[in-house]
């Protein structure tokens, strides 16, 4: 790694859809969890922990044409089809790849909105759940 070179930005994104790569991509957020419950017998202090169950989730931005062609891809509605993969890449010259993969994706929610003096009117941003351990940078998370 170079330093004070080129960090990873926005450019250095590639998003793969059922669709092919994604450029109508504005946003995208994905995050995982398992939570742990503090597990308490006599006293006021923890004696252990409980693990409770993994979850993953998303969302995207995606302007009108993208979000088209991808609503064809998952055959005419984004709540349609099997649930799919997202892969998500960083690179640029001065950093290794870094990729990861959101498996079994399936969409939850669907949101747009145009207003007067929008340069991007009929952008949709869209929420998924994650059905699959996401695998950062190749590692399962779980």
């Amino acid at each position: 790694m170079a330093i004070n070179g080129n960090l990873y930005d926005w450019e250095s994104v590639t998003i793969q859809l059922p669709s092919g790569t994604a450029i109508g991509v504005t946003e995208i957020s994905y995050s995982d969890e398992r939570p742990l419950e503090s597990r308490y017998g006599k006293g006021a202090k923890p004696r252990g922990y409980g693990r409770k169950n993994y979850k993953a989730s998303g969302s995207l931005k995606l302007d009108r044409d993208e979000y088209e062609w991808l609503r064809t891809a998952l055959g005419g509605s984004v709540y349609a089809g099997d649930p799919f993969a997202i892969v998500v890449s960083y690179a640029n010259d001065d950093q290794d790849t870094v990729t990861d993969v959101l498996p079994d994706c399936k969409i939850s929610k669907n949101d747009t909105s145009a207003k007067s003096d929008d340069d991007n009117a009929g952008a949709v941003s869209l929420d998924f759940t994650i059905f699959s351990p996401i695998r950062w940078n190749g590692e399962p998370a779980y």
